[in-house]
């Protein structure tokens, strides 16, 4: 007898929800700290562009994304290219913030908006308190520094807001359950591909990284501790 193939939904399963948001924070950071290493190299658009093209390369073997738009309608394909266009977007924003200030404080404003998504879905004492003890402990440990760039903050912002725009279609694409959510995070991951592809990668690659050497926020801190 077969032994039962493993699949995403299952995977969820085997762990605590909390586990795999442990992992993805960690991920969502790690992630860019050292991808900022590479702006003097290809540009901050270069970055944003492989950013988007290794993750579309990684989920396209395991959930084969033609075929979940092939087969999807057309209600759900426009939460795909919504998703899609949102990660394109968000992505380039999140490292053209990054060229200009602190790690810190891109994370920071990125936080604002998953603080009002949390307050949106409070249903107990318990919860709030944990919220505010989240919030707490955040700014503690990343020290915040306020900056008066107004591009980065544009595209900070910008990031932050897209981030929430992330969280809430991501939720609607996993109600159908995990193997399902991650087959159209992958489908999404490709139209932001496309997308990106577009506009002209290679183009893009090569004005950035024509640019004089600077490193990333004008000397500030480029790794987040």
């Amino acid at each position: 007898m077969a032994p039962p193939r493993l699949t995403f939904t299952k995977a969820a399963t085997s762990a605590p929800p909390h586990v795999w948001f442990v992992v993805s924070a960690v991920f969502h950071y790690l992630g860019p700290s050292f991808a900022v290493l590479l702006f003097p190299s290809i540009g901050v658009l270069g970055v944003a562009w492989m950013r988007i093209a290794a993750a579309a390369a990684i989920f396209a073997p395991w959930t084969a994304p033609w075929r979940t738009i092939a087969n999807t309608d057309w209600q759900t394909r426009r939460l795909l290219i919504g998703l899609g266009a949102c990660l394109a977007v968000m992505n380039t924003g999140f490292y053209l913030a990054l060229d200009r200030l602190p790690m810190s404080l891109v994370a920071a404003i990125e936080f604002v908006g998953t603080i009002g998504v949390a307050l949106y879905g409070l249903r107990s004492a318990r919860n709030l308190a944990a919220l505010g003890l989240a919030v707490l402990g955040v700014f503690l440990l990343i020290d915040v520094q306020w900056s008066s760039d107004p591009i980065g903050l544009f595209w900070a912002f910008l990031n932050g807001a897209l981030f929430v725009g992330y969280i809430v279609l991501g939720h609607k694409i996993s109600e159908a359950g995990a193997s399902g959510g991650v087959e159209r995070l992958g489908a999404a991951m490709s139209i932001a591909f496309r997308s990106s592809c577009r506009s002209d990668a290679r183009r893009l690659c090569a004005r950035s990284a024509a640019r004089p050497l600077r490193s990333p926020a004008s000397g500030s801190e480029s790794v987040h501790p």
